[in-house]
């Protein structure tokens, strides 16, 4: 094989190496997001059964609520 066959493969397994790495680092990110996206959803629902209860007590005691939470933020 030829010194610039050679160099030119040498290259193109760099790149490919580089291009798996990324792909790698990639999917690990995309897994952070969808944790991330997963926990947030918890957090929302978590947000609206306490509101849920702040409202029935409000009502319970005659009272208005301090905060409007029917806007989203």
């Amino acid at each position: 094989m030829s010194d610039i066959a050679n160099i030119t493969q040498q290259r193109a397994a760099r790149r490919f190496s580089q291009i798996a790495m990324l792909e790698r680092q990639l999917a690990i990110k995309l897994a952070d997001v969808t944790l991330a996206k997963a926990h947030v959803k918890e957090l929302r629902e978590e947000a609206d059964g306490l509101i849920a209860r702040l409202r029935a007590a409000a009502r319970d005691d005659g009272e208005l609520p301090l905060f409007d939470f029917s806007e989203e933020p």
